[in-house]
Formats: C-alpha cells, structure tokens, sequence
C-alpha cells in the first residue's frame, strides 16, 4: 500500500467515526449526513485535509448547535395536545418493542448525549471531552452524571434485560 492508499483509509476511518458522532448528536440518518459533508468541507476549505478526529468532530458539534439555533429563532417550539399525545404513544411503542439505543438516549440532552456518546462510543476521558466541547471537566462530568442518572430513572435496566 501507498500512502495516498493509507490516507484514504484513514480519511474514511475518521469520517466515518466523525458519522457516528453526528448521529449521536442529530438523531438523524439524513441531519447527520448534513452535518458530515458540511463539517468535512468546512475543514477541507480551511486546512486543505482532514488535520485530526477532534478538529472534525469540533466542526461537526458547531454546525450541529449552529443549526439548533437557527432552528429556534426561526419558530418557537409549540406543545399541544396532539404533540403530547404522539409522545405517549411514541413512548408506548418503545416500551412495548425492544428499546432500541436511539430512543433510549431520545430521552437526554443533546449537551448530555453527545458527552455520553463521546465517553461511551469513541473511548474519550473526561479531560479530553472537556477540550473538544471547551467546557471544564467538572462540567462534563456532570452532564456525564446527570445523563446515567436520567437513563436510569427512566429505563428500569432489569425490566430491559428481562424484554431482550
């Protein structure tokens, strides 16, 4: 193998890591494609290569809260009735199915589920979490915390072990 061989693998390897964390972060298939060619050219544009995971995966968070943004100015979230109702019955479903690793982590934050995502999926300490988001480790630690705290409460582990 060449080198333009190994960099394209591992250009693939990180993009393909830099998905995952846009699904995590997006919850969706098509958003989190969004996210990866924008942050890809984002990057490319600017650096002329993928330079590293954490500048990727830096450029994928801000493009991600950059549209959340954008999305709340443009129209205010409304609860109704309906809304509500199509969440008891979301909610029912996933109960009754087997509870699948996106609707579980539905339940947090988008500022707690990509901190779980990046301790539990890509393997990153708490110290390094808190550089690639530039927040202090107590803060991820607390988000870390208050996540496994909220999955706990709302997902009884010995009745999910009992549906599988």
């Amino acid at each position: 193998m060449n080198r333009s061989e190994n960099q394209r693998i591992d250009d693939r390897q990180l993009i393909n890591s830099a998905y995952r964390y846009a699904m995590s972060l997006s919850h969706d298939q098509h958003d989190a494609e969004d996210l990866i060619q924008q942050a890809c050219l984002k990057v490319l544009r600017s650096q002329g290569t993928l330079v590293s995971k954490s500048y990727l995966f830096t450029a994928v968070r801000n493009l991600f809260y950059d549209g959340l943004r954008k999305q709340r100015s443009i129209s205010e979230e409304r609860v109704t009735e309906d809304s509500i109702a199509d969440k008891n019955a979301s909610h029912t479903r996933a109960v009754d199915q087997k509870l699948d690793l996106e609707e579980i982590l539905g339940c947090l934050r988008s500022e707690e589920r990509e901190v779980l995502f990046l301790q539990c999926v890509e393997g990153y300490t708490a110290q390094e979490i808190g550089t690639l988001t530039n927040q202090p480790r107590g803060t991820v630690l607390s988000l870390l915390s208050r996540a496994k705290q909220r999955l706990n409460k709302r997902f009884d582990p010995n009745q999910m072990m009992r549906t599988k």
